[in-house]
């Protein structure tokens, strides 16, 4: 037993999602009259977050950031039996769970979250799910990651959370656990960098 857990965030690492949340983001920004290219949308959202995409359309609009959030989830919010598992994503949990690792998620998806992991089969895989539901403040804040380690008295040098963007290894960070990105490409800088979610193996092997 490894006795290593695994925090995992969601879109863009676990989840093939960027595609259903970037036509999305574009249809609402169409709906509001701002023009924004389809890659400049896709840079935004990932190198940031979608509130950083609905920020600059309130801006652009005057119009409140809840509502622009809130017809961004209607759109997407019912699209998410489109979204599918990263390559990998499933043998990764499994492996790792194998050699005794446990799995948690935090992501800022909201209501979508617990859907989409039940329809991919996925579910099972976690000992506790927090996304934006819990409340907490989003990331690069450690305060949903903090809470883990404390409900769940995890050792915080064996604490490992896994993300695809500077985002998440500032979480991580700044709660003092490990960082993982996962970047196919190999660009980034994290405590580790890896290119196949499989590659966390040999993390839970050390």
């Amino acid at each position: 037993m490894t006795g290593k857990a695994f925090i995992w965030d969601l879109d863009g690492t676990l989840l093939d999602s960027y595609g259903v949340i970037v036509s999305s983001l574009r249809r609402t920004l169409e709906e509001l009259g701002v023009p924004m290219e389809e890659d400049e949308i896709r840079r935004r959202a990932t190198e940031g977050s979608v509130s950083d995409v609905i920020s600059c359309a309130s801006a652009a609009t005057g119009r409140a950031f809840s509502d622009i959030k809130g017809r961004y989830s209607e759109l997407s919010g019912g699209r998410y039996l489109e979204i599918t598992a990263m390559p990998h994503a499933r043998e990764a949990l499994e492996e790792t769970a194998a050699l005794g690792a446990i799995h948690f998620v935090y992501t800022h998806r909201g209501a979508t979250t617990a859907p989409v992991l039940k329809n991919l089969g996925l579910d099972r895989y976690f000992k506790e799910v927090v996304s934006s539901l819990n409340g907490f403040p989003r990331k690069p804040a450690p305060d949903a990651l903090l809470y883990l380690l404390e409900k769940h008295r995890l050792d915080r040098d064996r604490v490992f959370y896994v993300g695809d963007r500077t985002l998440d290894v500032d979480c991580a960070r700044n709660a003092g656990v490990r960082s993982v990105l996962y970047s196919p490409s190999g660009a980034g800088t994290a405590d580790y960098v890896i290119r196949d979610l499989l590659d966390v193996r040999a993390i839970a092997e050390e």
